[in-house]
């Protein structure tokens, strides 16, 4: 008897039990109701949309520069007398819009054969003048240590500095000096500029003026003989300063021996003097050619000579 009770309440756990799954099994579609896809255990969700319907995905424009654009660049030059000219080039290397081919000379000069020569100093445009020119551009009168403000062109970009004139009697000339980015010296034989930031006792960076009792071809030769030991020379001796006239240009193009340029530059003007002359020299690093080197520029486009 109590295994017969026994086995009927075994029968109807199992009855229970197996109401119980097939209600739980009844109830999981209404659960998944409205759900397009089929859930899927263990797996990513996958979009039903094809290829064709997905939204193309908004394109992120990357031109990249090819290496000619890096290297070409867009630089003003001057004809004689001021005019400017647009080139584009590279490696010392320009072209005109009208395709002319000019080479970049260690001088600043811009050159091509059978056309007229460009520069790329606006001062130096302004002064060139012809052959039987004497008259120079007129000096603002200004007394000495009188500082002022300027306008300068630096990497085709126009730049205001300041300057003050000084005005040497005993070497016989006046000028204006960039005096934020340069200090003065001044001896009895000798004024000096250097760079603010550089060494003045061992100066990398500076531009020196002196008065000389010989002629100025004389002079010029013996500058000229002594840096050749070292260096190819290049040599203007009609070169125009803006108010001081006609003089003698020569520059360091390049080591001797070798057609690479000297690890610092240095550029000599050589100015008549009535029975003198004044040597003005420019030295700083090759780098600096054209940023400290086109100050020192402008400078020396400011010096005018007086009595002595």
């Amino acid at each position: 008897m109590k295994k017969t009770v026994l086995i009927l309440i075994i029968i109807a756990a199992l009855v229970l039990s197996l109401a119980a799954c097939k209600s739980s099994s009844a109830a999981q579609p209404e659960e998944n109701a409205g759900t397009d896809a089929p859930l899927v255990t263990g797996a990513p969700q996958q979009s039903l949309e094809t290829d064709a319907e997905q939204p193309a995905a908004e394109a992120i424009e990357t031109t990249a520069p090819s290496e000619t654009e890096e290297d070409v660049y867009t630089m003003t030059a001057y004809r004689a007398g001021g005019e400017p000219v647009i080139l584009k080039g590279k490696d010392g290397v320009f072209t005109t819009e009208d395709g002319t081919v000019y080479d970049l000379g260690n001088d600043g000069m811009l050159r091509a054969e059978g056309f007229e020569d460009l520069y790329i100093n606006d001062l130096a445009a302004k002064a060139a003048a012809p052959e039987d020119a004497v008259g120079t551009a007129p000096v603002i009168a200004r007394q000495d240590g009188e500082r002022f403000e300027t306008v300068i062109v630096m990497e085709g970009m126009e730049e205001t500095v300041n300057y003050e004139h000084i005005r040497n009697e005993p070497l016989g000339f006046e000028m204006d000096y960039d005096c934020e980015s340069f200090s003065r010296s001044s001896e009895a034989d000798r004024e000096r500029f250097v760079l603010a930031w550089d060494d003045p006792e061992k100066p990398e960076y500076y531009l020196e003026l002196s008065y000389k009792p010989e002629s100025a071809e004389y002079a010029a030769g013996a500058i000229s003989e002594g840096l050749s030991a070292e260096y190819e020379l290049y040599r203007d001796d009609s070169y125009m300063l803006e108010h001081a006239g006609r003089c003698i240009y020569i520059s360091t193009a390049s080591v001797k021996g070798g057609d690479y340029l000297p690890e610092h530059l240095q550029t000599v003007y050589v100015i008549p003097a009535g029975d003198g002359c004044i040597v003005a020299m420019e030295h700083c690093a090759i780098e600096s050619a054209e940023g400290i080197g086109r100050r020192f520029t402008y400078m020396m486009h400011t010096l005018s000579l007086i009595e002595k």
